[in-house]
Parts: structure tokens; sequence; C-alpha cells
């Protein structure tokens, strides 16, 4: 076929295509178009309008032909000029919505120029949108609710990618500002013990499976909590597209559980020395009636002083094994009397010698007293003993390579006060908290983890209080208050009854 021949064919072609185009068809076309079709002609004039524009201007006023764009209903307050002569001077396609409070319903318009030679016009297509303005609207107020119940989920909410980066958080998490997590790992603010539970389980997750455990996170002022996990896969179309992980903080109930054991084991222990005790009991007294025949033939000073001493020790372990019998029974009422601090203080001193006094060779400690006078507090002596005893025990286990222990007593207005201070090596602020609690040691197994446990309760069975002041490198300084009681009549100032726990 020549280049002629192929031309001819194209015109012959266009022509029945044209045949086929025909007007009449057009506009039987257009009379099937889900939307509101308006046509104008070069005069801005409507010169078509199909069934559903129709329908669309019927809400408003009855539609005319010949009339211009600005008498119909899309001409909103604020649209500046006809949009078909907008359209048509400027040769750009225009796109707006019409409120409902305008139209009657929402519509989207939608203006473009057309041409055909020397003739231009314009179309207008306007569609109803009010479905989709409404399924957006249902759409919105579920995402809003979602949004809503997710911020005040208990738990920490993380959406991952499958290479674990954060891509949102709800308004719970807190390991920091949530506009600087988003592309962060999440692996990151994880505690290097937790890395490799907390990887296996967004592996995991990626591959469809559900994973749950216990972790510990590091929270923005670098503090450890304990936290249980439950990381599950992100669904997206059927398909797995992240990872959705919620971290409920465990560590008030953790907490809890351990007081609890430790009650429970404080029990058994009770019930366990209080059997015990009785069986001490006797045989403290054997060696008390030994050390008192010894004391009757003894002729030297020193030997005197020293089964004096052993007297005495002996004569507070039975009160203490007493006492351990009346917290078991928890039925008694024990009266305290009269104690004046110094004489508590140097004799207390005296029987804990062999504890700080250190043989030659070894790390000297050099113990320091400063007594302020006669200072008298309600209370029993072999109780307050075991605190000043402990307190000093503690204060030379906290300084094998020797150092100095200062003790001392002075009056305030209403309590009597002893302290004992140290140079050792002080206590960590996440000790500092825990020390008081029973069986919590920092001695491993040379620890019990009973005496500062065992000092706090009888200071706080006497009404007083015991305070510890500490920095690490720098020493400890252990503080206790008493209620005094009056020097010259020897009563006390409130109730001298008090019920033993």
């Amino acid at each position: 076929m020549t280049q002629q021949e192929a031309s001819n064919s194209a015109t012959d072609a266009s022509v029945q295509a044209g045949e086929l185009l025909s007007l009449p068809l057009v506009i039987n076309a257009l009379e099937f178009v889900t939307d509101g079709v308006f046509l104008f002609n070069n005069h801005r004039r409507l010169v078509f309008a199909n069934q559903q524009a129709e329908a669309l201007q019927s809400t408003v006023s009855r539609l005319r032909l010949s009339c211009r764009c600005c008498d119909l209903f899309w001409q909103s307050e604020d649209t500046t000029g006809c949009v078909v002569d907008r359209a048509l001077d400027n040769g750009l396609k225009l796109e707006f919505e019409i409120p409902e409070t305008v139209a009657g319903v929402p519509l989207s318009i939608t203006v473009q120029p057309i041409s055909s030679g020397n003739e231009t016009g314009a179309i207008l297509i306007a569609r109803d949108i009010f479905e989709m303005r409404k399924a957006e609207g249902e759409a919105l107020a579920s995402k809003s609710f979602m949004a809503n119940l997710a911020d005040r989920s208990p738990d920490e909410i993380y959406a991952l990618d499958k290479l674990g980066r954060i891509t949102w958080v709800n308004q719970r998490a807190e390991m920091g500002n949530p506009s600087m997590l988003l592309g962060q790992r999440l692996i990151d603010f994880i505690s290097h013990d937790s890395r490799e539970t907390i990887s296996t389980a967004v592996v995991n997750a990626v591959s469809r499976t559900d994973t749950q455990a216990e972790i510990i996170v590091v929270k923005a002022d670098e503090t450890e909590r304990d936290v249980e996990a439950y990381v599950s896969p992100l669904w997206k179309d059927g398909d797995v597209d992240g990872v959705i992980v919620f971290l409920r903080d465990i560590t008030e109930r953790k907490r809890t559980q351990q007081l609890i054991a430790q009650s429970e084991k404080l029990r058994a222990v009770g019930e366990l020395a209080a059997g015990v005790a009785h069986n001490l009991n006797n045989s403290l007294t054997v060696i008390k009636g030994r050390a008192q025949l010894l004391q009757m033939k003894a002729i030297d000073e020193a030997s005197l002083k020293s089964l004096q001493v052993i007297n005495e020790a002996i004569e507070d372990g039975s009160k203490t094994l007493r006492r351990i019998l009346e917290f078991a029974r928890r039925d008694s009422v024990q009266r305290f009397g009269p104690i004046e601090l110094d004489d508590l203080i140097t004799s207390s001193i005296e029987i804990a010698r062999p504890k700080w006094q250190m043989k030659t060779g070894q790390p000297q400690i050099e113990m320091k007293i400063e007594c302020s006078g006669p200072i008298y507090v309600k209370g029993d002596q072999a109780e307050l003993r075991e605190v000043v005893l402990n307190l000093i025990f503690n204060a030379v286990d906290a300084m094998p390579d020797g150092g100095s222990i200062e003790v001392g007593t002075r009056a305030e207005i209403e309590f009597g006060c002893f302290w004992v201070a140290d140079t050792g090596c002080g206590i960590p602020p996440e000790t500092a908290a825990r020390i008081f609690e029973p069986f919590f040691t920092t001695k491993g197994a040379k620890g019990t983890g009973l005496g500062l446990s065992a000092s706090h309760g009888i200071i706080h069975r006497h009404r007083g209080e015991i305070l510890a002041v500490s920095e690490p490198g720098e020493g400890t300084r252990f503080e206790v208050r008493l209620p005094l009681v009056d020097a010259l009549s020897r009563t006390v100032k409130s109730e001298d009854e008090v019920s033993v726990p």
C-alpha cells in the first residue's frame, strides 16, 4: 500500500468514526453518566443538561436551557464571578466543592473548557459527594475513636515496620518525645538483658506468630522498669505489614509479689524462731549461771569487767529471745522505762569492741565518741542496744580498709538523738531505698539482711524514727530520734505502754 492509499484509508476511518459518534449518540451516552453534566456554548449559555443534572438542580430551582452558569445553584457567595467565564477566560480546568447548605447536598464541581474548530464552550460535571463525605466522616469518627481508645489504654503501644523501627506510638508511651521515637529501633530502648527476647519476638511476629514475655525497658530518665510485652503481627490487606507491641508496666505488681513472698517468709521464720528461741534461752541460762560463778571467784579487775560484759550480753540475749517469743504470740504489752543514751552508747561500744578493735597488722578503725550529757529517752535497754550494735557492726563492715566511726548523742526539744557515722564506701541511691527491707543485703552470703530491718522495727515500736544519709565513697550516717523522758521525775511524756506488734 502506497503512502497516499494509507492516508485515504485513515481519512475514511475518521469519517466513519465521526458518523458513529454523531451528536444524538453522544447526547444519549451522556444521559447514562451518573454525574450531572452541563454543557455551555461559547456564549456561556446552557445548551444541554442530562437527567442527573436536572435531578441535582431540582433541589434548588427548575433547570432552564439558555441560562447562564451564574444563575444555577453552584454559584456560592464566596465565588468571584461566573465559574464558566473564569474557565473559558483562563483556558484552565476549575475544581471546587459546594457545601450542602448551598446545594442541598455537597457537590464536587469540575469545569473544563472544550473546543471544536472555531467553536468553544465548557463542560461542567457536578458529582454528588454526600455518600463519600458520609463515609469519610464515619471513617474519621472511627479513627478518632480508635486513637482515643489507644491513648487511654493502660499499655504503651508501639507500631513497628518489619525491621523493628517505630512508626507510631500512643500517648501512654513515655520513653521520650513521641516525635523523637519515630524511625528509631524499639530494641534501643530495651535493656541489654532483654534485647534478644524482643528481637526474637519481632521476627516471630513478622512470621505471623504472637509472643508474650517479660522484659526490662529503659525509660527516658534511665531507670529500668519490668514490663510484660505482647508482640503480634500487624495485618494489612490480608498480609503482615509490620508489628504491634503492647508493653504493660508490672514493676509495682512484681514488687508487691516480692513483699508478699517476704511476708510469708517472715511468718515462717517467726514460727521457726519461736521454737529456736525457747531452746536457746535454756542454753543462755546455763551460760549465765556459769558466768556468775566465775564472777564470784574472780579477784582481778580485768576478769571482773569481762565477766560483767558477758553477763550483760547474756541478759540482752535473753531479752531478745523473749521478744522473739512475744513477736510470735503478738499479744503482749511492753512497758518502756527511762534509758540514759550516754550509758547506752558506751556500754554498746564496749560490747562491740572485739568487732571494731582489729588485731595488730589489720586495717585499724578509730572510734570517736561525742556524748553531750545525760539524755533520757523512753524505751527498752536491750532493744535499743541491739540497734546500736547493728549500726556499729554495719559501719565496721563498710570499712574493710580501715577508717573512723563516730558515735554521739544530743538532745532536741522533744527527742533524744544518737547517731553512728562511718567513713566507709557509702550506699548507692538505688540501694538506699531498700536498706530497711527484710532479707535485703549487699554482703552476699556474709549477711542476712535482717539487722537494719530489725532495727527499723524496734525504733518504730519505740515511736521514734531512724534515718540514713549516705553518698557513695563519702561514708554513711544513721541517726535515731526517740521521745524524751523527764530526767528529774523519770516520767514518760506520752503513753508508757506500747503494744509489741
